[in-house]
């Protein structure tokens, strides 16, 4: 019924968590794909070992030379058998009945594109945080909250192919641009509501990262992506300058000024399309609120533009 894939590069030391929380699902994927995207490290003897202890997991091992887990997850993507796909990450742990969960789902809404799911942070220091979601396919709600994240789309195949699959021209908030240009096309999304599944660990050499200005221009590219998408939809271009204001205040809080200028720019680009002077006093607002520390600036934009949405 579903393929998993999962890419990895140099994971040797947190492969071994994440194939083994698969043993423990209830439910087994008809196919997984795993993907060695130019590991230097002893990551594909891990997973070799995994198949051969484990013959009747249903493993494929491919290699994907292009550097970055976009270009891993697509070219597995071209390999998938089944009606519908799911991506995790090669150092996060899947919930044991996160499979039973969607297949039900499937089983009760044959018609839906995608389901959604919330998902649960780990931090270095062992904190746990379930991700704030909205539960909506609100473009406008995935560009200022991010709420669909890798792990928590599960596509049906036709569809993600449809779109385009992964971009592999970002390396950086790859997911939260998936996630909008699917909600783009209008899907039909079921979310799971009933609690948030796996643990996401947040750490140096996790592909989220932990801080901003290291990848600075990968998220102003990730942006401008989006910009292009979205049109002339005002209420989602107003949302992208908002997150571009946010960004800038992170990389000022980081002491990246020449970033936080190249991100403030690309609002002020966006909020030119758009009427209302007032616009550009919120975006300074915002900027000034994250520089200084501020906390949930997501939250306040999020309501400003679902107001400004309902006039």
């Amino acid at each position: 019924m579903f393929t998993l894939i999962i890419p990895y590069h140099n994971r040797e030391r947190f492969l071994p968590r994440t194939l083994h929380s698969l043993l423990q699902s209830t439910v087994q994927p008809s196919q997984i794909i795993l993907v060695d995207n130019a590991s230097t490290d002893a990551s594909r003897q891990v997973c070799e070992q995994f198949a051969c202890e484990h013959p009747d997991c249903p493993i494929q091992l491919i290699a994907e030379s292009k550097p970055g887990a976009c270009h891993a997850r697509n070219k597995a993507l071209q390999m998938v058998t089944e009606e519908w796909v799911y991506f995790f990450d090669s150092d996060d742990e899947l919930s044991p009945d996160y499979f039973q969960a969607v297949s039900r789902q499937v089983q009760q809404h044959p018609s839906a594109d995608m389901i959604a799911c919330a998902t649960v942070r780990v931090y270095p220091d062992g904190r746990r945080a379930p991700r704030e979601v909205q539960y909506s396919a609100d473009p406008v709600d995935q560009i200022l909250s991010g709420q669909l994240v890798t792990q928590g789309m599960f596509f049906k195949t036709a569809f993600l192919q449809r779109i385009g699959g992964w971009n592999g021209h970002l390396p950086r908030w790859n997911d939260w641009e998936l996630g909008l240009r699917a909600l783009l096309h209008n899907p039909r999304v079921v979310w799971l509501k009933d609690k948030p599944y796996h643990s996401v660990y947040e750490h140096a050499e996790s592909i989220t990262g932990t801080d901003f200005s290291s990848s600075a221009q990968a998220l102003l590219t990730a942006l401008q992506t989006a910009a292009s998408e979205v049109g002339t939809q005002s209420r989602c271009l107003f949302a992208l300058a908002c997150r571009s204001y946010i960004l800038a205040g992170n990389f000022a809080r980081e002491n990246s000024i020449e970033s936080a200028n190249q991100a403030r720019q690309q609002g002020n680009a966006m909020l030119n399309k758009l009427s209302g002077r007032w616009k550009h006093i919120f975006g300074r607002i915002l900027y000034h609120y994250v520089r200084l520390g501020g906390r949930g600036a997501w939250r306040i934009a999020l309501h400003v533009v679902r107001q400004t949405s309902s006039q």
